[in-house]
């Protein structure tokens, strides 16, 4: 098929021809295993450009062609009869080449009629090979098993109605899971539970629980990274989560999205009140939410970002108001400028850790004002949360809000769904965006099109450096070309000059591929104009990553 496929490529005139016959004398098989006898001969014979003598040596070698230049008029890896010489000898087999330049080219396949003894080293290779797949069989199905039988008591996970409250423990301590299973029930709530954080997560987002209580010393993934991949999930970030740890708490454990943290052993009395901790966040429809900002049309900007019918904003212009507040009330949230007119939002949070009269609630610093390497290393002793006030910042103040106040975001306004989505979505960048794909492989622009249309982009292709800028020339509205180098016609470098060249693309990205990466190659890009270079074969992930950065910039 590579040989017949070949021959159609680079024969513009005259005919090709496939033969199958008898080894003949011309056929040199002295240096071979292989009797006239019992082989048979594939021949291929095509009238087509040839391959120079000086050539015929290096051909069936891997990336090398008669025309190896950047820019040939014939395209393709020149990898085709590497592979084909070598599985001609899997078969016991050997492939010959007679060409001359401009007359056309003779490839013959001569293979034995009978399978051959197959090599000692190819049986020894092959043994190898199977046996690292059975390893890799083994690893697997042990690896099923053992996450099959992770640490599970016996719950109430298929004895749930639509009404009922749901508490989702991840636990590896059973007899602790015992416990909770007692308290679950006494509060009315059904308890679901799993021994490894990778379990609980699946059944997190199967079950939707109204509370989680969460280990830190978890078999695999341990509790901070569950946690982190449940407030990073829009679907169940809402829930609140309550750690319970022999491990010491953490003083940003708040900060990171749990609403509380024990230390065990843990007694009767602090169990109970951690369930009526999850009890008040359940059943409290109305969340509290305290800004304190000291410019009225921030303030006002604020309330009408953050404003809802389930959320109550307190808004404050002092630091001394924001301390009043927070002592005779309990807020499930606080937006915090540090510059205020009487103290300033550090002394506010140093005041309310001294004073110890009440709970701190999570912190976001919002603020205009830059803030130095010191005032950060401070301020993250109490969050985890600082917004400068600038492009994206109403965003992620949305966002971080959403988070604290355990707003379940499909019910939210339609509007600000779409903005946390999108904060959460890292491809959301990608959607829309128009892409030239220019390579003169059809496999890769299958290969790349196909991922870069699942993340929303509209893609087209061009074969060469000339067809791409003819479509460039008809239509300017790209964001962005993938570039090969070596295409036949015109190759990328002489594509990526001529782009340059034009006034309306001098700010059209171009990324350069290229299959060479040899040294050197990367500034031979960047200075034909491509503004960045990946090198083949093609990873998905970092081409994606390089995509985000200049979607991004």
């Amino acid at each position: 098929k590579n040989l017949i496929s070949n021959a159609i490529k680079f024969t513009q005139k005259g005919s090709i021809t496939i033969d199958f016959k008898k080894p003949t004398p011309e056929m040199d098989l002295s240096q071979s295993d292989l009797q006239p006898e019992n082989s048979i001969a594939i021949v291929v014979s095509d009238t087509g450009i040839g391959i120079p003598k000086e050539k015929l040596g290096a051909i069936f070698e891997a990336f090398q062609q008669a025309d190896g230049s950047t820019s040939r008029k014939f395209g393709g890896t020149g990898l085709g009869l590497s592979i084909s010489r070598e599985l001609t000898k899997l078969l016991g087999g050997e492939l010959q080449l007679i060409s001359e330049k401009d007359k056309g080219s003779t490839f013959t396949i001569i293979l034995p009629k009978t399978k051959q003894e197959v090599k000692q080293e190819v049986v020894k290779n092959r043994r190898k090979h199977n046996e690292r797949r059975q390893l890799i069989n083994i690893s697997t199905s042990s690896e099923i098993k053992e996450k099959k039988t992770s640490p599970h008591i016996e719950d109430d996970r298929y004895n749930i109605e639509k009404s009922d409250r749901k508490i989702l423990v991840i636990e590896d301590d059973l007899n602790f899971a015992r416990t909770l299973h007692l308290f679950c029930n006494n509060k009315e709530f059904k308890f679901i539970h799993a021994g490894d954080g990778e379990s609980g997560l699946e059944l997190a987002k199967k079950y939707i629980p109204d509370a989680i209580i969460l280990d830190i010393k978890l078999p695999g993934m341990n509790g901070w990274e569950v946690l982190e991949i449940i407030k990073n999930n829009p679907a169940i970030r809402h829930i609140p989560v309550h750690m319970m740890s022999a491990m010491e708490e953490e003083f940003d454990t708040i900060q990171k999205g749990a609403v509380g943290y024990l230390t065990k052993p843990i007694t009767n009395e602090q169990l109970s009140a951690a369930f009526d901790r999850l009890e008040e966040i359940h059943n409290s429809s109305i969340k509290k939410l305290l800004v304190v900002e000291d410019n009225k049309n921030m303030r006002t900007a604020v309330i009408n970002l953050l404003g809802d019918d389930n959320v109550e904003i307190t808004a404050v212009d002092t630091g001394q108001k924001a301390l009043a507040e927070i002592n005779n009330k309990r807020y499930d949230c606080m937006i915090l400028d540090i510059t205020l007119p009487d103290i300033s939002g550090l002394e506010i949070l140093q005041k309310l850790k001294h004073e110890k009269k009440n709970e701190i609630p999570p912190v976001i610093i919002y603020t205009g004002k830059e803030i130095t390497k010191e005032e950060e290393l401070e301020l993250n002793q109490y969050t985890g949360s600082i917004i400068i006030k600038g492009i994206k910042s109403e965003e992620r103040l949305l966002d971080e809000t959403a988070l604290f106040l355990h707003q379940v975001v499909n019910e939210m306004p339609k509007n600000k769904q779409k903005i946390i989505s999108r904060m959460h979505d890292k491809f959301a960048v990608f959607q829309g965006k128009k892409i030239l794909v220019v390579d003169d492989d059809m496999r890769n622009v299958f290969a790349v099109s196909h991922v870069l249309e699942e993340k929303g982009m509209i893609i087209q292709s061009a074969g060469d450096g000339q067809k791409a800028i003819e479509i460039l020339e008809k239509d300017s509205d790209f964001d962005l070309v993938l570039m090969d180098i070596m295409m036949p016609v015109m190759d990328g470098y002489e594509a990526m000059r001529y782009i340059r060249k034009q006034k309306r693309f001098k700010n059209l990205v171009i990324i350069a591929l290229t299959a060479k990466a040899m040294k050197g190659d990367k500034e031979q890009c960047i200075t034909a104009g491509a503004n960045d270079y990946l090198t083949k074969p093609l990873q998905i992930d970092k081409l994606l990553s390089i995509l985000q950065v200049w979607m991004y910039k």
